[in-house]
């Protein structure tokens, strides 16, 4: 956990606008017009990919929190990079952000529940 991250500081806008920043600068962003696996997109929230500040935290939602975090990162970038786009392919794309952070979801609620081996 970051040092400085304090209950005051911990969930700072900065912290999530250089998250966003960080995974920005990993990806063409010059390539649109692709929807999104929702499969690949489980994966990645559930990998932990891109980092993002509820990362860091240890709470009873901080893993919720952080897949709430990857599909808001995914979802703008998702716009931005397709804006010149049909409504009907960008609206479609970011159904399937939020298939996958369903599913992300449900998988870990699932995981907590399972019984200890």
């Amino acid at each position: 956990m970051d040092e400085n991250a304090t209950p005051k500081n911990r969930d700072h806008p900065d912290r999530f606008i250089k998250a966003y920043h960080d995974f920005r600068e990993q990806i063409d962003i010059t390539r649109g017009g692709v929807l999104p696996e929702v499969d690949d997109l489980v994966c990645y929230m559930l990998i932990g990919f891109p980092r993002v500040p509820a990362d860091d935290e240890s709470g009873e939602n901080a893993k919720m929190d952080a897949i709430d975090q990857r599909v808001s990162i995914f979802k703008a970038l998702f716009v931005e990079i397709n804006k010149d786009s049909p409504e009907g392919f960008v609206d479609e794309g970011l159904r399937r952000y939020d298939q996958a952070a369903l599913t992300a979801k449900t998988l870990l609620e699932e995981g907590n529940e399972a019984p200890p081996c």
